[in-house]
């Protein structure tokens, strides 16, 4: 199966961000890599996130949640739950259509696959 982003946008920010800072990106920690996913698929949480990302680090609490969309805010807590394996966000929540909408849906199991199986799941080559 292939992972699909959300967006043109969301697919030119991960791809930017990933390729030039990594020389290797294959070698990443899958949890990097699945929380940029998930955070490079908002544009305002994205940038907001960029100055919270270093090479190989994310620093969620630097993050800046105001203003942010149910969608960002439920792709925000998928990242930071693929990242330290803390879940305080339940299924439910994530799977509640009135709250979430199909492709901010479809991003998070995108997000959670590229955890479980690494980037080759983008088939780059």
């Amino acid at each position: 199966m292939r992972v699909r982003f959300k967006n043109y946008y969301h697919r030119k920010n991960f791809a930017e961000y990933i390729s030039p800072k990594n020389s290797d990106y294959y070698s990443n920690r899958s949890e990097f890599i699945a929380a940029v996913f998930l955070l490079s698929a908002d544009k305002l949480l994205w940038e907001r996130s960029k100055n919270a990302i270093a090479r190989y680090a994310v620093n969620f609490d630097m993050i800046d949640l105001s203003g942010i969309s149910t969608e960002g805010y439920a792709l925000y807590k998928a990242a930071r739950t693929v990242y330290d394996g803390k879940s305080d966000v339940s299924l439910s929540e994530l799977c509640d259509w009135t709250l979430i909408d199909d492709p901010t849906m479809l991003t998070i199991f995108a997000g959670a696959m590229l955890h479980r199986n690494g980037i080759k799941m983008l088939n780059w080559k």
